[in-house]
């Protein structure tokens, strides 16, 4: 079962019945919905909803969708998964941050944390995401955090009646494991 993850700046940590008004508020966003698929406008049952599957998501370990929470304000920024492919020993990220915290690095910090996580505690030989093209900040954090463009799945996703291509990004076992040694020698933390 998963612990709290800790950043320099965040705590990943499992949701609680509590954070929904939270996630509600920031969800309940016309730009953050439109990038992934978000219901909108989104409601509190939809958060109640999404927390009342976690818990067999977290027992089956196919799933770890976490809270993002600012240290320094414990004030709830946005939310990653990795959702696992055991068969393939590969996970799939998944994130959003809430629209006031665009911008600074919280996203990237969180992708970090998690890429550790499913490599070196889930064992996974694999991690990778995808983001809509015109979503250049997901686009920059995942580059930021050490992944490759593996490609583009042209209209792939069709969201409010626009079909969407998909960038797809990847990194494998291998060559995360350069990354942290390369971050070491520099004498960086590198997650």
């Amino acid at each position: 079962m998963i612990k709290v993850l800790h950043t320099e700046k965040l705590i990943l940590r499992r949701f609680s019945k509590s954070d929904a008004p939270s996630v509600q508020n920031l969800a309940n966003n016309k730009e953050v919905g439109e990038m992934i698929g978000l219901p909108q406008p989104y409601l509190l049952k939809h958060a109640l909803d999404w927390f009342d599957i976690q818990p067999g998501l977290f027992e089956k370990e196919i799933e770890y969708p976490l809270a993002i929470v600012q240290k320094r304000t414990d004030e709830l920024v946005g939310t990653i998964t990795l959702r696992v492919d055991k068969d393939n020993q590969k996970g799939e990220l998944g994130y959003w941050i809430g629209r006031p915290f665009w911008g600074l690095g919280f996203a990237t910090e969180a992708v970090k944390r998690m890429m550790l996580f499913g490599m070196e505690e889930l064992e996974l030989n694999k991690i990778w995401a995808s983001a809509l093209s015109r979503n250049i900040g997901s686009i920059t954090v995942l580059q930021k955090a050490g992944l490759v463009k593996e490609g583009v799945l042209k209209q792939d996703r069709l969201l409010s009646g626009t079909f969407e291509d998909i960038e797809v990004f990847g990194i494998v076992k291998s060559d995360f494991e350069n990354q942290l040694k390369s971050q070491k020698r520099k004498g960086r933390q590198a997650f």
